[in-house]
């Protein structure tokens, strides 16, 4: 009783996965794959309704109620043009129950106009059960097409007294059932498979973006690692080409680091490396990457920013951060700039080195003030 109860709960919706993250991968998968149905569905019922006028006028019939037809088309067309600019699923099976429903009453019309179900009739309402399936619903939305689809032919078939014979209800009957169960139980087992097949789309995804993270981000500071360098630049050119012509590389890193790991402990270290790193990231938000390339050594692309005064405030605050915690703490950054085209790398390495060049120059100078200072 149990398993059933699970079972039919994971039939119910199409949507619920009773996982935050997976119900949220799933409603962007689904909402492709419901505009896609709908837009199939509707251009098959159109087909299916030109081949059926088609049928009907060979049988000079057509004159007495092609406009219910006609209605059909109308709304079919217009079902595809809006599945393609419609996003939110409910809205979607919506509008796919609104075509199915109105599309039988078409039907109902046409046998009351010709006095009965024809062979021809008959197969239109069988095909339309059929093309439930191509849309993912989940078992709720199903059970509600059929049922409507199922009570709007009886009813309007055995409340007109003799207009029908017992003979022709039977057989409407028999296709009624048997088509509306054979559409549910595609629908179950497309539900069941869809389920699983999202399910295993979102781990694979996961997966791939756990990779993705060990394999670029570096894990104490959450900057980028070397790796990612032509990514980044390739992000910036991709978002800014159009406002800025030039991106700014620079190379800096952390003076007297390994004195501070010597002196207060590699945690202390480790720490001082985030402070950085946290400072870093806030400031330069969206227009610029911060990449990690070993040990206390650093890169940051820049885009529309000033580098020069960038590091200075940057400086600035983590000096004043790290003196807070250790007041004896000697501590200071220096820094390279070299302003590129905002284009892709052609030789990374040479553009490293020299912005490497800049940071030494940087780091002489600073050297050469401060023993000026003390002398």
């Amino acid at each position: 009783m149990e398993l059933n109860t699970k079972l039919l709960s994971k039939l119910w919706s199409i949507q619920n996965f009773k996982d935050p993250d997976i119900d949220f991968f799933a409603q962007q998968q689904l909402a492709a794959e419901t505009q896609q149905g709908l837009k199939v569905m509707s251009t098959l019922l159109i087909l299916l309704v030109l081949v059926a006028m088609l049928l009907f006028k060979q049988m000079s019939l057509i004159n007495s109620f092609s406009l219910n037809y006609f209605w059909v088309i109308a709304l079919a067309v217009h079902i595809n043009v809006s599945a393609r600019v419609v996003s939110e699923i409910k809205t979607l099976h919506a509008l796919g129950m609104t075509l199915l429903v109105i599309s039988a009453t078409a039907y109902v019309f046409i046998a009351h106009q010709t006095g009965g179900f024809n062979s021809l009739l008959l197969a239109n309402i069988v095909l339309l059960f059929m093309v439930i399936p191509l849309v993912p619903w989940g078992l709720r939305e199903a059970i509600a097409i059929v049922l409507s689809i199922y009570m709007l032919l009886t009813l309007s078939t055995i409340s007109v007294g003799n207009r029908f014979d017992n003979e022709t209800l039977k057989v409407l009957q028999f296709f009624l059932i048997a088509a509306g169960a054979t559409s549910l139980i595609l629908v179950i087992r497309s539900t069941l498979l869809r389920k699983q097949e999202l399910i295993a789309r979102f781990k694979l995804q996961k997966a791939h973006a756990e990779l993705f993270t060990l394999s670029n981000i570096d894990p104490l500071t959450g900057a980028w690692n070397r790796r990612y360098t032509d990514n980044a630049v390739h992000n910036l050119v991709k978002s800014f080409s159009n406002r800025y012509r030039d991106m700014q590389f620079v190379v800096f890193d952390l003076d007297n680091f390994k004195e501070l790991n010597d002196t207060f402990g590699h945690d202390f270290g480790d720490r001082v490396l985030m402070m950085v790193c946290d400072r870093a990231l806030q400031e330069i938000g969206e227009f610029g990457y911060l990449i990690r390339i070993g040990g206390d050594e650093f890169v940051l692309l820049l885009v529309g920013i000033d580098a020069e005064a960038f590091m200075q405030k940057l400086r600035s605050a983590i000096v004043h951060e790290v003196r807070q915690d250790r007041q004896d703490a000697k501590f200071d950054l220096s820094w390279g700039v070299v302003t590129i085209p905002l284009a892709p790398l052609d030789d990374s390495e040479k553009v490293f080195r020299k912005a490497d060049q800049e940071l030494y120059t940087h780091k002489k100078s600073h050297r050469s003030i401060s023993y000026q200072g003390n002398k």
